[in-house]
């Protein structure tokens, strides 16, 4: 039997009630299970990282004007102005011209969210976008391993040992950015959800 999320779980792990809430509970109901992701456990991973990506579900789009990520080619960023177009969006901030691109693909439009990228604002393509790179990266697997499990995570040349929230952590966000509150989240999530 799948796991249905309430608005009220989404309260509980932001620790605060936002208008976002219930569009995304109704999409993370629709879209999540066809990833697999249909379990408190997964949930709880799932939506500890939404939580932290979308700064306690109030926003679907990066607060930051995007200018950091011009001129960025590891993220597709070559025409003058792709760092502000496409900067962050969507439950998990897709980023770059490229994953744009690859969302658009998957779509079966290429030209879909690079014509207008405004889409992953909207919680239909903010909740599908998470999933598609959720299950890309196979994070089912790591978010069913115990939480004492070590995993080995491979970043800037190392690989170092960490446990499956920082392995979601450092793949969603490429470092450390966040992780006490990814980690609080993920607690709170567990309690909440399990």
């Amino acid at each position: 039997m799948t796991f249905i999320v309430m608005a009220k779980h989404l309260e509980a792990i932001a620790g605060i009630s936002t208008p976002l809430m219930a569009s995304l509970v109704e999409w993370i109901n629709k879209v999540c299970p066809n990833y697999g992701i249909d379990t408190p456990q997964l949930y709880a991973h799932f939506l500890a990282q939404a939580c932290c990506e979308t700064d306690h579900f109030r926003v679907l789009k990066e607060y930051a004007s995007g200018q950091a990520y011009e001129g960025r080619k590891d993220l597709g960023n070559t025409q003058a102005g792709d760092g502000i177009r496409f900067k962050g969006r969507g439950v998990f901030q897709t980023t770059g011209r490229s994953n744009y691109l690859r969302l658009g693909i998957i779509k079966g439009d290429q030209e879909l969210f690079i014509k207008t990228p405004e889409l992953l604002e909207q919680p239909e393509y903010a909740v599908w976008s998470a999933c598609e790179y959720w299950n890309d990266r196979k994070f089912n697997n790591i978010a069913n391993c115990a939480d004492t499990a070590v995993l080995h995570k491979k970043i800037r040349g190392a690989v170092i040992n960490v446990s499956p929230i920082e392995y979601i952590s450092i793949s969603i966000n490429g470092g450390y950015n966040g992780m006490k509150a990814r980690k609080a989240f993920y607690f709170t999530a567990k309690k909440v959800l399990i």
